[in-house]
């Protein structure tokens, strides 16, 4: 059967499945990186010891572009650790305060669009602060350590008004005396209360989001016994059909791209197929390989050729390497995690695939709690994405 598809799997699995597609240079950094990523995967699936699984964490942390690991860390794994661990980690942590997402992100993905938002702007948050509770639960931080901080970034309004939203569950949690919560909120006063904006108008693509969101319809998954983790290459099979009418239309030498939820596990009947022609992406100079807000394109998809095309594998490689030498990197890796991490899993995926989720931080909208982002579970599951498959290999100029 599989001789009928003329395609390529993603190239984030072909990355750790066979790095000298791309380039020898970077098969020593790719083999470096997945032998962490085994270590992380081991101990989350309950194979390995909790100092491997620290020991490789730490070495992502000590990396600057992959710091962001420490948003998704299990919260339950920040209890006991070592003082090397809790070190590194809070320089990480430290560095992460200078880094604004947007808010709706981490959130349900409520996100309208930036012209029906009455400033125009999309909200920030400084998210690393939303773990405050438990950095202060396992004895990382303390008052005076907020205290400083609050103190030099008074110009900050996203970073205070970041802290600012942990107060309450702080003081329901006695985290710290009274007293203590008290000067801290004096020293967020002046940001106020989270604004609530409504949209300037309801576009149809966010009343189709509204009814998906709203609909009490019961969502069959396409692939219920799929690893969210990946690899995604295994979850074709229910596509097979759909995938040969759609290489059945292309001209010969026509490459097209697919991704989606369906291809990344959590997908169900209704779910749509993302399909990219590769000439239009390459014709759109923000969508052409090497372009940061592309990125999750060229790594993320099956790649299907029309009969015609006889180096898929080679063609999917030379435009992933377009990313290899980029100067902005931070942000392309940014986008990678977006779309492997929030878009669509945090959203909505985890949630559809099990049955649900247990926010830690269940009732604390400040902190926009209610929702996976706090669920060990989808922590775990991130990490391990994170770990595996945020990556772009670098290559010397």
């Amino acid at each position: 059967m599989e001789d009928l598809l003329n395609y390529t799997i993603p190239v984030i699995e072909q990355l750790a499945d066979s790095p000298m597609l791309f380039n020898s240079d970077i098969v020593e950094q790719t083999q470096e990186r997945h032998d962490l990523a085994r270590m992380i995967t081991a101990y989350l699936q309950g194979d390995s010891s909790e100092e491997a699984f620290l020991y490789a964490v730490s070495q992502f942390l000590k990396t600057t572009e992959y710091q962001r690991l420490l948003l998704y860390l299990p919260l339950s794994s920040l209890k006991n650790a070592p003082k090397w661990f809790r070190e590194t980690y809070l320089d990480a942590w430290y560095e992460l305060l200078n880094v604004q997402d947007a808010r709706e992100n981490f959130f349900e993905g409520d996100t309208f669009e930036v012209d029906a938002r009455p400033d125009g702007q999309l909200e920030r948050v400084v998210k690393c602060a939303h773990l405050t509770p438990w950095l202060l639960e396992a004895e990382y931080l303390g008052y005076s350590e907020l205290r400083n901080i609050l103190l030099f970034n008074q110009e900050n309004e996203v970073l205070l008004r970041s802290f600012a939203n942990t107060w309450r569950m702080i003081k329901d949690r006695g985290l710290l005396a009274k007293y203590e919560v008290c000067e801290l909120e004096d020293l967020t006063a002046q940001v106020g209360q989270r604004a609530q904006l409504e949209p300037l108008y309801i576009s149809e693509k966010r009343q189709k989001w509204l009814r998906e969101r709203d609909s009490r319809t019961p969502e069959v998954l396409l692939t219920p016994n799929a690893k969210l983790a990946g690899p995604f290459s295994p979850n074709i099979t229910p596509l097979w059909n759909e995938l040969e009418m759609i290489q059945a239309g292309l001209q010969p030498e026509e490459i097209v791209l697919i991704g989606g939820s369906r291809l990344k596990g959590y997908g169900v009947e209704t779910s749509d197929l993302d399909v990219f022609r590769l000439q239009d992406l390459t014709n759109n100079p923000a969508m052409k390989a090497g372009s940061p807000h592309a990125v999750h394109v060229y790594f993320n998809t099956l790649w299907l050729g029309g009969s015609g095309v006889t180096n898929l594998g080679e063609t999917a490689a030379k435009h992933a390497a377009a990313y290899f030498r980029r100067p902005d990197r931070a942000m392309a890796l940014e986008r990678l995690e977006s779309d492997l991490l929030q878009y669509r899993l945090l959203h909505k995926g985890f949630s559809r695939f099990y049955g649900g989720y247990n926010s830690a931080a269940k009732g604390y909208v400040e902190m926009d709690g209610d929702c996976p982002f706090y669920d060990d579970k989808y922590r775990s599951l991130a990490t391990e994405l994170f770990a595996k498959y945020v990556f772009i290999p670098t290559i010397s100029t």
